[in-house]
């Protein structure tokens, strides 16, 4: 179970506070922006500069495929194993008594002001990728998180959630979508720079003035 309060080490590197998060998070940023990788994205800004659109589908894809490549953790291993221990919460639950009188039971318990209904909190160590997670699971609804090994929060499951599992973007993450995005800028930028000054050496014709045509054969 993890312990700790606002601006302890464990809560620090939930939120990816730490400076060992952060020292990774740049590496894992520059080890993502390749020669051929940026080379891509800026050739894109500059199509996307002629075309009036700033950062296109086609330049976001480009952007998440490295990201997802590089960067981001392998989120579907630790989910998966998160996901069948809330299946066994689950279970635990409807094995407490009859499905029937569970309902009416904790109703009761609540009208008379005593009971509360059965609370399952676990935490794991040792997932896929070195990840671990902790649950919160009652018969009315279930949470979990997935941690990286340094700590990170990376998912987090809800049962009210739709599609029930949603990614947390990890600092390397951010880190990552941040330089990109002033690589991107940056060619951006210069070529519509270079649009709009050339725009401006276009040679303006003359009110009034005639144009001369030779038809001569």
């Amino acid at each position: 179970m993890r312990i700790g309060g606002v601006g302890s080490p464990l809560e620090a590197a939930k939120w990816g506070e730490t400076p060992i998060i952060k020292k990774k998070a740049v590496a894992a940023s520059q080890n993502a922006m390749t020669d051929d990788f940026v080379e891509k994205l800026q050739e894109l800004a500059r199509k996307d500069a002629q075309n009036g659109v700033y950062m296109s589908k086609e330049a976001i894809n480009l952007r998440h495929a490295q990201m997802g490549k590089y960067v981001s953790p392998d989120r579907s291993a630790p989910i998966a194993q998160m996901s069948q221990e809330l299946k066994k919460a689950a279970q635990e639950h409807k094995e407490e008594q009859d499905p029937t009188l569970e309902f009416l039971d904790r109703m009761i318990a609540q009208l008379k002001g005593k009971g509360k209904p059965s609370r399952i909190v676990k935490s794991f160590s040792g997932l896929a990728g070195g990840c671990s997670g902790d649950l919160n699971s009652t018969p009315e609804s279930q949470s979990a998180t997935v941690y990286s090994p340094d700590g990170e929060q990376i998912a987090h499951y809800n049962s009210g959630n739709i599609g029930g599992w949603i990614n947390l973007t990890t600092r390397a993450e951010n880190q990552f979508l941040g330089d990109s995005n002033d690589a991107y800028k940056q060619a951006w930028d210069a070529a519509r720079a270079e649009i709009k000054n050339a725009a401006q050496k276009q040679p303006v014709a003359c009110e009034g003035e005639a144009a001369i045509f030779d038809v001569r054969a």
